[in-house]
């Protein structure tokens, strides 16, 4: 039998410590298991930590930590900071840099990035989606001799990935009705992202509304886009270890309907799908049934238990009644 394990983050142990816990378990009861784990995440440290393990020189740069769901319409709100950290890394003339975007919550089209490398326009770049209006022109040529040669990857939460940045599904409609927005503010904002993407000849698509817009400047200085999990899949050539094992092992701290056990789970459960072979998902707590289960993909779930500190060797114990439950 051979698994392949590929988790979330489990308790308090990161994606790789968590899969390696529940190879241990397997192997102690089923002594001739072959185990392959391999470490996937959505962003953060998490994601800086499993492409470092899978031997990824990529150089992550995070932008600021952001727990809060997705704001109004800030209109002052800019990407200057996750700028002036990406000046800072291109610096060194990396081969690649990941931008993680998950956490980025403002509302500027990366207009604040593109100000802290170098970028001019005829209205302040830096002040926020506020400043932009009467935006006619962007100067770019600093900015992409900053990037030089530099391979630009941008990292947007799944949930994201289809995601417009104007219009009636754009980025300011879906912020601006779920908080109550003023219209005449909506139309305004919405009016200045449109004149940025065009001077930065960016054309709007499925994305291009994520992290408030921050990939339409990615994109204008060559950047290409996609989710962290996938992103991790890509580099461990994850789809052909999957299509070599019989099982698909992957996990989270929940599962539940509205979340699906997060964008790890999902990543997983869909490369099992496209390779045709069973996934398992095990979770610390477990809210769905096995139809609804059905329904997302997975074969079966199961729930270990612990707490928000659980640790390997816990993992590991609570794990070996599943695994001493299975047969073959």
């Amino acid at each position: 039998m051979r698994l392949l394990i590929c988790t979330d983050r489990l308790g308090a142990l990161a994606s790789s410590d968590a899969g390696a816990a529940l190879g241990r378990a397997f192997v102690a009861v089923r002594p001739g298991v072959e185990v392959a784990v391999v470490p996937l995440a959505a962003g953060g440290d998490d994601l800086r930590q499993a492409l470092a393990e899978l031997g990824d020189d990529a150089v992550v740069v995070t932008g600021p930590a952001a727990d809060a769901p997705e704001p109004g319409i800030d209109t002052q709100s800019s990407t200057l900071a996750l700028g002036r950290d990406l000046a800072a890394v291109l610096a060194d003339g990396p081969r690649r840099v990941v931008v993680d975007l998950t956490s980025v919550r403002t509302h500027d089209g990366g207009a604040g990035l593109l100000a802290a490398l170098g970028a001019r326009a005829d209205v302040p770049l830096d002040a926020g989606v506020g400043g932009l209006s009467g935006l006619t022109h962007v100067d770019l040529d600093t900015a992409r001799e900053a990037v030089g040669a530099t391979e630009l990857v941008a990292a947007i939460h799944p949930e994201q990935l289809g995601d417009m940045l104007l219009g009636l599904r754009g980025l300011t409609a879906r912020r601006g009705h779920a908080t109550g927005a003023d219209p005449a503010l909506m139309l305004a904002t919405d009016a200045s992202l449109g004149a940025l993407a065009g001077a930065l000849g960016v054309q709007d698509g499925p994305g291009m509304g994520a992290a408030g817009g921050a990939l339409v400047a990615l994109t204008a200085l060559g950047a290409w886009f996609t989710s962290g999990p996938a992103l991790c899949a890509q580099v461990a050539h994850l789809e052909q270890t999957a299509a070599a094992a019989d099982v698909v092992v992957t996990g989270a701290d929940h599962l539940d309907f509205v979340r699906r056990g997060g964008p790890v789970v999902g990543e997983v459960i869909s490369l099992a799908e496209r390779t045709l072979r069973p996934c398992v998902v095990v979770a610390r707590t477990v809210e769905v049934s096995s139809r609804e289960l059905r329904t997302f993909g997975a074969e079966i779930a199961y729930a270990l238990g612990g707490g928000p500190l659980l640790d390997a060797a816990e993992l590991t114990a609570r794990a070996a009644g599943m695994a001493g439950s299975w047969t073959w």
